[in-house]
């Protein structure tokens, strides 16, 4: 697999220079079918490129699993792509060109729950070319099962590999630190949908608490329902970046700038924070991205400063930029600020 530079916000930084909670997060969101401490295991398998001519140990039949295709690991070169969904319906050419990306190689898709058939089937049918060689769905609903050595082997060989919708907080805070880790490596396709998505970038809401309204995070931002963290999943184009789903259809411009907030509170400023519409995809490949589906991508520059973000308090945050990229849209990667300026005062979002 060829690997790719770390990319950096070079095109935004210049264009600053111009001028009720639920017990899961997006449970169901992602597939259309049907504490401030992370768990920390690092007993996994070699660390990625290990030798494919070692198979992998069997799985323990404590993991479901479905698969259809090779029964042995198939080595491919990998594109190097990054496919993100906002939930709901599935993108179809989104999905081809996640499948495709494996380069005939091995489709890998990862949930915490759900069926380990939905997926199998619809990446199958996607009349991705050349097709993949295998294509399978490991459920890993605990610590225990993310931990084995031979599901890290396994998640190190795949060309491309895929986290399901469901809720974060079991990628972010039940999986194993370990295997996290090796779901990062930047040297193949990497997609997901929904809670699968807000996972990859460098900062991620948790929701370890339960899931949070824009309403309610922009009232208090520093409430303890608003959980943001650095990732262990994050990928290389969305460095100083984080990533929400659901986004018009749950109204989420509120909390996606409180969660920037923080990322700006903790001196990573400026932060590109990333809003994904349901039935969306953006799919980012070098220094290039674009918008498949139905709705947009909304990207906000934030740069601060943040004049109220006190316990208690609403919040008070300046310099931000709102770019919309309507589905088609062909982007640099980091694209280029908006010039929408908007600002939040008193726990309101407003355009300046």
């Amino acid at each position: 697999m060829r690997t790719v530079s770390r990319l950096v916000l070079a095109s935004f930084l210049a264009g600053c220079s111009d001028a009720t909670s639920a017990t899961s997060e997006e449970v169901g969101g992602g597939d259309a079918f049907a504490a401030d401490s992370f768990v920390t295991d690092t007993s996994v398998a070699d660390a990625p490129g290990a030798d494919v001519a070692t198979p992998c140990e069997p799985l323990p039949s404590t993991i479901p699993i479905g698969t259809t295709g090779a029964t042995s690991d198939t080595s491919a070169t990998a594109t190097r792509r990054l496919v993100l969904m906002g939930g709901g319906a599935e993108v179809d050419e989104a999905s081809r060109l996640f499948v495709q990306g494996a380069n005939g190689g091995d489709v890998l898709v990862l949930r915490a729950t759900g069926s380990v058939d939905s997926y199998t089937g619809y990446f199958g049918k996607v009349g991705a070319t050349p097709a993949a060689a295998s294509i399978t769905t490991l459920l890993l609903a605990d610590a225990a099962s993310s931990s084995p050595p031979a599901v890290a082997c396994r998640v190190d060989r795949a060309e491309a590999l895929f986290l399901a919708g469901g809720d974060q907080w079991s990628y972010l805070g039940v999986w194993s630190t370990g295997l996290q880790a090796h779901c990062q490596a930047p040297s193949r396709t990497v997609g997901g949908t929904s809670a699968g998505s807000m996972v990859f970038g460098a900062y991620a809401f948790t929701a370890e608490k339960g899931s949070v309204t824009s309403a309610t995070a922009l009232a208090e931002p520093r409430g303890s329902a608003i959980t943001v963290r650095k990732s262990l999943y994050e990928q290389p184009e969305l460095a100083h970046a984080l990533v929400d789903t659901h986004f018009s259809q749950r109204d989420r411009e509120g909390r996606l700038l409180v969660f920037a907030a923080h990322m700006v509170a903790a001196g990573d400023s400026p932060a590109l924070a990333i809003g994904i519409d349901e039935d969306t995809a953006l799919v980012i490949e070098g220094k290039s991205a674009r918008v498949l589906g139905s709705g947009a991508v909304h990207a906000y520059l934030v740069a601060g400063p943040l004049t109220t973000f006190s316990v208690g308090s609403t919040l008070g945050l300046g310099g931000i930029r709102h770019r919309v990229l309507a589905s088609g849209t062909t982007t640099p990667w980091p694209p280029v600020p908006g010039d929408v300026l908007l600002e939040v005062a008193a726990g309101k979002v407003r355009k300046l």
